[in-house]
């Protein structure tokens, strides 16, 4: 009966199991952050500073702004605020993380310190 019982749930695994539907190219060299948003993808540089806005049926990029941060921090992390209706790149500057309120079309709105800092 156990036998049964773990086959049963390993079939019932393997059924609901997801497959890889699509896969696409990078829109740039050293992405560093990924968020879902707006029905797109988007994709934070952390090279080039670029944040792309990116079709997630064909890999085309939408639309492009500079992340403009301070010179040293080291640009982490993406997400996006289906509330707010911004993109939110951010990173580390030492210890203390920062986040950018950015809209979709790359207007700055303003920058939260995470860690007191």
């Amino acid at each position: 009966m156990k036998r049964a019982l773990i086959l049963l749930m390993l079939l019932a695994a393997l059924v609901s199991a997801k497959s890889v539907v699509l896969t696409l190219d990078a829109p740039d060299t050293n992405i560093s952050g990924l968020a879902w948003g707006n029905g797109n993808l988007w994709a934070l540089d952390a090279t080039t500073r670029f944040v792309h806005q990116v079709n997630p049926a064909t890999g085309a990029i939408i639309s492009t702004f500079y992340f403009n941060y301070t010179e040293s921090m080291n640009p982490t992390g993406l997400a996006y605020s289906e509330n707010l209706n911004r993109v939110l790149p951010g990173g580390w500057l030492g210890t203390d993380g920062y986040v950018y309120q950015y809209t979709p079309d790359g207007t700055f709105i303003t920058k939260t310190s995470m860690c007191g800092g």
